[in-house]
């Protein structure tokens, strides 16, 4: 058997090395294929009583929130002096 040339080795070596990044590159292809059809599969069929409770619990969170900051909002009008009030109409400002 003859012993093995630079050349062949270099072949071989580079060889090994494309197989191995064009699989690991197809792997991770296929892995994103899978996630975006699993992500599809389960918007569409998330339409049932679970999803409308989690979004009205979400649209309360939201309410509340925009209730809270509805009263700062007011508590900070109702704390303005009358100075920073003359000031704010000068600058423009409509509220």
């Amino acid at each position: 058997m003859a012993p093995p040339t630079k050349a062949r080795v270099a072949i071989l070596t580079c060889s090994v090395v494309a197989v191995a990044a064009i699989g690991g590159w197809y792997g991770a292809d296929l892995k994103m294929s899978q996630e975006a059809r699993k992500r599809t599969y389960k918007s569409k069929t998330a339409n049932g009583p679970g999803t409308l409770a989690q979004l009205e619990d979400a649209r309360m969170a939201l309410v509340v929130k925009r209730t809270e900051l509805e009263k700062k909002i007011a508590e900070l009008d109702r704390k303005r002096t009358p100075a920073d009030a003359n000031v704010s109409s000068k600058l423009g400002d409509k509220r």
